[in-house]
């Protein structure tokens, strides 16, 4: 997979997740803002129904008042209609409609308002005398198009009569006289609870004047963004206006009321979101990978082919009858052949490492051994490589219990790759320290050099697979990055534990820890 093709992957995959997590938030914001308008919604439907029925029964109190007059309480002269078609006797029993509409019946009659015959006036006036009341009066037969004329002039007669009695009531009593308190907590109890709204809540009556007649003990006036304000009365012909105000001290969360739907809707979103960003390190560091391994495999088979060439120089030197072959010449030439095989063959070694990694267990076979003796082996074999550098090698073995169980060859090629690189990231004259002792249950080996260091940064990545720390500007070193990784493997596979300490163009300390256990029966105890 290219390179190109795995960026365009990673930018489609972006885009496409942060569309995802926008169109969510979106429906979030959007279905929130739907359950916010609902409740708006319900609570203004609520708040008109109350007024509806103060309305109504403001005009049944009044009308009640108009048909069942009380002559010891009668109103104010200022609230008394006067209307022309009564006469002084009229107006003593004024809120008698029914003697009203009798009366001024008759009037029109005696006018001859009504073309009428005398037979039919006869008639018309015994048959509304009958049903004198309002009900009975509308449900008179007509006798003849006059009497429509006349029922509709008698029912626009006392509508008028009735608005000028409730107008003048109105602009004379105070908001406070025309709303019982307790009535109106009822309503408004009544109707949140059949909208569905059970919420707590305040409210206040505000005058024409913007005073406060009647507030509840916890209403807060300073809540402007939660009032829900609705004018009283609003048929009232003058342009005074009364407001009640309504806040609740609990509100519907949409949000909250919503996290069986978002909560698990965003832990996906998290996951599909954590996985992208999973897939494309691996996507990356599996091209990386890929990358090395063909760099891996380029050098190695140039380091395969100098050897290989060589030896096929030298046996052909040897079948070649023109050459010489004095014991010197011989001598020289098994030599190169015995050089070329253990470098051929410490290649090889690599490949087997590389292939520890692949199969991902290493295969121990482990046996009770002297750790000692093992590093003490590996040291004496590279003395001389050393002291060839004119360097040397100090050793100090300290550990009194160094049985352990161990697989003896990679343990070997551990303290050997240690050692390896010490002379190989040398600076001047080599000098190792190799060093054993006891510690909490376990044995400790330490090998230390002064060599060039690591920095910092790179001394993260030193057991990364394939990783080689940069060496400036010395060209000598060799290897292919697995040298490290391979003994971390190792170790870990034994239980063990690797540290590092290191410091710039002073040395580096490696110190290996490994739990004192041995075999026995066939299990490590």
């Amino acid at each position: 997979m290219s390179k190109k093709l795995i960026l365009v992957l990673t930018i489609v995959m972006a885009i496409s997740l942060i569309g995802l997590t926008y169109i969510q938030t979106l429906w979030i914001m959007s279905a929130t803002k739907l359950k916010e308008e609902h409740f708006d919604q319900l609570v203004t439907k609520a708040m008109d129904d109350v007024i509806g029925r103060l309305e109504r029964d403001e005009v049944a109190m009044l009308t009640k008042r108009s048909f069942n007059p009380k002559p010891q309480n009668k109103l104010p002269s200022n609230l008394q209609p006067n209307s022309k078609y009564f006469n002084n006797s009229a107006q003593g029993d004024l809120y008698n409609a029914e003697k009203e509409l009798t009366f001024l019946f008759k009037l029109n009659l005696s006018r001859g308002k009504y073309n009428l015959n005398t037979y039919e006036k006869d008639s018309l006036l015994t048959t509304f005398q009958g049903r004198t009341s309002i009900s009975g009066y509308g449900k008179v037969d007509p006798l003849s198009g006059a009497m429509m004329a006349m029922r509709n002039e008698i029912k626009a007669h006392y509508d008028k009569r009735q608005d000028a009695l409730l107008n003048s009531y109105i602009q004379e009593v105070p908001i406070e006289k025309r709303i019982d308190n307790m009535r109106l907590q009822q309503y408004l109890f009544q109707e949140f609870e059949d909208k569905g709204i059970p919420f707590l809540y305040e409210y206040a009556i505000i005058n024409s004047k913007g005073e406060t007649v009647f507030q509840t003990e916890s209403y807060n006036s300073d809540k402007a963004q939660q009032l829900y304000q609705k004018r009283l009365f609003p048929g009232d012909i003058h342009t005074k206006a009364n407001f009640i105000y309504v806040h609740f001290t609990q509100k519907p969360n949409p949000i909250f009321e919503s996290l069986g739907l978002v909560i698990p809707s965003a832990a996906f979103t998290l996951i599909m979101v954590f996985l992208s960003v999973i897939t494309i390190i691996i996507i990356i560091r599996q091209k990386r990978l890929d990358q090395i391994k063909n760099d891996f495999i380029n050098n190695m088979t140039h380091e395969f082919k100098t050897p290989i060439s060589t030896i096929s120089l030298a046996s052909q030197m040897l079948k070649d009858g023109t050459v010489i072959k004095t014991p010197k010449t011989l001598q020289h030439i098994s030599g190169v052949i015995q050089d070329e095989s253990k470098r051929l063959s410490f290649q090889v070694e690599k490949v087997l490492q590389m292939a520890i990694f692949e199969k991902g267990k290493s295969g121990l076979k482990l046996k009770n051994v002297d750790i000692n003796d093992i590093i003490h082996h590996v040291t004496n074999n590279f003395r001389i490589k050393v002291e060839n550098k004119k360097g040397k090698i100090i050793e100090r073995l300290e550990a009194k219990n160094s049985i352990i169980s161990v697989d003896d060859v990679h343990f070997t090629n551990v303290i050997y790759n240690l050692l390896d690189n010490a002379v190989k990231y040398k600076m001047g004259v080599p000098v190792l320290y190799v060093k054993t002792w006891n510690k909490n249950n376990g044995i400790v080996i330490s090998i230390k050099d002064n060599g060039m260091g690591i920095s910092k940064d790179n001394l993260k990545r030193i057991f990364e697979k394939f990783y080689r720390v940069p060496t400036g500007n010395v060209h000598d070193v060799k290897g292919f990055g697995l040298g490290l990784a391979y003994v971390k493997k190792i170790i870990d596979d034994h239980g063990g534990q690797i540290s590092v300490e290191s410091e710039l163009k002073v040395g580096t300390k490696f110190d290996i820890f490994l739990p004192l256990k041995t075999l026995k029966n066939g299990k490590r105890i």
